[in-house]
């Protein structure tokens, strides 16, 4: 797994901004952390959050650009802390779980479409009842498909860690309908270990922000 903090909770993880990301910096590192302002700035000044680049202790530096999120019912405004290593002095961005790396629109409303999908729904439809332009919609649903086996078993691993109990995953029919299930079996897994967290946002935790990324490079996995 990429980045973990140094107490129990395992999932402040990085992933690498890539050409095309909202508002961020190419080549930009992204920690994906917890959405709560105070509980990250407390880890930053305690020391407790791990540099991706060299496992050094991040510290305060700043801010990053400020960028639009975009809800189910507004548009909020984020600027996202950035931190910089007290051993190698590289500086990262910290972006809450609520977001995904390169999308404008919260994971929450993201998992929605997703659910929508596995239930039925064209992407019409869906984006009718987000109030989305349909080709949002349908580059959302049309990536995930891309990447359904891929998905399925990152959440496998996932769920297989985090509950030692569990023995078989019941088959819902479609491979998007599975991975969705196994995507709820890890992430009820996780609030049961360390804590409870929104569904999607633990997704968000668990790939590093990038369950929809363009990218080839690997999801963090258990370890």
């Amino acid at each position: 797994m990429g980045c973990p903090r140094k107490d129990k909770d395992p999932f402040a993880i990085f992933c690498l901004s890539t050409k095309g990301s909202s508002e961020i910096p190419e080549g930009t590192v992204m920690l994906i952390v917890l959405n709560d302002h105070a509980v990250v700035e407390s880890e930053l000044r305690e020391g407790r959050l791990v540099c991706p680049h060299c496992n050094g202790e991040l510290r305060p530096w700043g801010h990053a650009r400020r960028r639009v999120l975009r809800t189910a019912t507004n548009n909020e405004e984020l600027r996202p802390r950035r931190a910089r290593c007290s051993n190698c002095h590289m500086t990262s961005v910290l972006l809450a779980d609520i977001c995904l790396c390169r999308r404008v629109d919260e994971v929450a409303v993201i998992g929605r479409a997703l659910l929508e999908k596995a239930a039925g729904a064209g992407h019409r439809t869906i984006a009718i009842r987000l109030g989305r332009p349909k080709e949002t919609v349908r580059g959302w649903l049309r990536r995930f498909s891309s990447r359904v086996e891929l998905i399925q078993e990152h959440f496998r691993l996932w769920a297989f860690a985090l509950d030692p109990r569990l023995e078989t995953i019941t088959p819902q029919g479609s491979g998007f309908a599975d991975t969705l299930e196994v995507i709820g079996l890890a992430t009820r897994a996780a609030s049961l270990l360390f804590g409870p967290r929104p569904v999607w946002s633990w997704a968000s935790a668990m790939t590093g922000g990038a369950l929809l990324s363009n990218t080839s490079s690997p999801f963090p996995t258990p370890r």
